[in-house]
């Protein structure tokens, strides 16, 4: 595994943590219906990012490119 991929691993990881340990004790504090609306948000948001990236590949050529082959040689 390379170091950026094990880097990412934590990183998700920890995110992931920190965003159920901000719901459990979000919801006791400011209430279920506040947090709906704060869960809504931010997916609207990630939704919103995810449709105006930019593709980071290069697109595809449109038709594979096909070589001639040359009479046989004798």
């Amino acid at each position: 595994m390379s170091r950026t991929t094990f880097r990412n691993t934590v990183l998700g990881i920890g995110a992931t943590a920190a965003a159920l340990a901000l719901g459990y004790f979000g919801v006791q504090y400011i209430g279920k219906n506040n947090m709906f609306t704060i869960a809504a948000a931010v997916g609207g948001a990630g939704a919103i990012s995810y449709v105006l990236q930019k593709p980071s590949q290069p697109e595809a050529p449109a038709a594979p490119i096909k070589t001639q082959r040359k009479g046989k040689k004798l």
